[in-house]
């Protein structure tokens, strides 16, 4: 979701060089992906070594490094995506514009995709107990993650012009309610948005990976594309397949993954048949022409701000072929596209065996 903007401003003609900056605490890792990719002319990936811990002062070292690329370079905007970026972005332009040059001033877009300090709250509920040590160091992670989305997202903390982009109404006004942001300098994204595919595409992918999983070209095909995390809701999706399934001799379930092996481990432990449910991983490249075997596409989340505010890419890739969605309303993107275009998703009820969504 980083490299497909980039390319699209390229090819809009937006920009005529794109370099992608990332600091990486797993830099070997990182290194190894970057040579799989296929770049485009024009775009350039630079890659830093970083701390593995967030603090402010773990932060602040990376900075100078980073401006001193800056000033190696002549960019006419820096995007910058998320506010641990952001924050190291603005240390190194108060010390670029302090040491190297006071008079400048590039301007800068944040590109705001969820809320760190909400979503580490997030995943550290979503586990087992901790001891008492961990949960003060977590609370201080949590702290810090605060006043750096807190900092960032003003525009007074900057010295040079800034805007921010936002995937959904609901992070706007978040970031403005919470954060203190300037309303007026947040706009929603849309270079990110998955491109639709043609109709005729999508049929023709529609039989051939129909024809390859051999499912029958008159079944309803209930699918779902995503991990096996929890706060994906895969137990409830694999409940509402298996129900799905029971209702008609002619319906099958279908999950994309990479996690094939916890799915499979997760249908046995709940004890589903796994009759008509189908569990396949697909390389990136057919990932869309396999869920254009879908009738419909499933996207359950959890009730909570980190999933309120999100934009799905798991949406956008089932709207790109066409695929309706079914959700249960906790993703406040869907509920407004829903709401301006017509009910393309549905609210399900949730089944006596689905752990409550709310």
């Amino acid at each position: 979701m980083v490299l497909a903007p980039a390319k699209k401003y390229l090819s809009l003609g937006l920009y005529s060089k794109v370099d992608i900056v990332s600091f990486e605490s797993d830099y070997s890792s990182a290194l190894g992906k970057v040579d799989t990719f296929d770049l485009p002319a024009g775009l350039s990936i630079i890659l830093y070594c970083r701390m593995s811990v967030v603090t402010k002062p773990t932060l602040w070292i990376h900075a100078p490094v980073l401006a001193r690329f800056i000033w190696s370079q002549w960019y006419d905007e820096i995007l910058v995506r998320g506010p641990l970026a952001a924050y190291v972005l603005n240390v190194a332009i108060h010390w670029f514009i302090r040491v190297l040059d006071s008079t400048w001033s590039v301007p800068v877009t944040i590109q705001a995709r969820g809320l760190a300090a909400q979503e580490a709250l997030f995943t550290f509920n979503a586990k087992s107990s901790r001891s008492w040590f961990l949960k003060k160091l977590f609370s201080l992670r949590v702290s810090t993650l605060t006043a750096i989305e807190q900092a960032v997202y003003q525009k007074k903390s900057w010295k040079v012009p800034m805007k921010i982009t936002a995937v959904s109404e609901a992070l706007k006004d978040y970031l403005v309610s919470s954060f203190g942001a300037n309303k007026d300098f947040v706009v929603l994204e849309e270079l990110d948005i998955t491109e639709p595919v043609s109709r005729e595409l999508v049929q023709q992918w529609r039989e051939d990976f129909r024809g390859y999983l051999k499912i029958p070209a008159d079944a309803v095909v209930y699918g779902y594309s995503g991990s096996c995390k929890k706060w994906q809701c895969a137990r409830e999706t694999l409940f509402f397949l298996a129900d799905k399934i029971a209702e008609n001799q002619n319906t099958y379930g279908l999950i994309v993954t990479t996690d094939v092996i916890e799915f499979e481990a997760l249908i046995s432990e709940l004890k589903i048949s796994n009759t008509r449910l189908i569990v396949k991983y697909v390389p990136q490249k057919d990932l869309l022409p396999m869920i254009s075997t879908f009738d419909f596409g499933l996207l359950l989340r959890l009730t909570h701000v980190v999933n309120w505010v999100s934009r799905p890419t798991k949406a956008l890739e089932y709207m790109a072929v066409g695929v309706p969605i079914i959700h249960n309303k906790t993703v406040g993107w869907l509920v407004d596209y829903d709401e301006k275009v017509g009910a393309v998703g549905s609210e399900i009820t949730p089944h006596p065996r689905h752990v409550s969504l709310s």
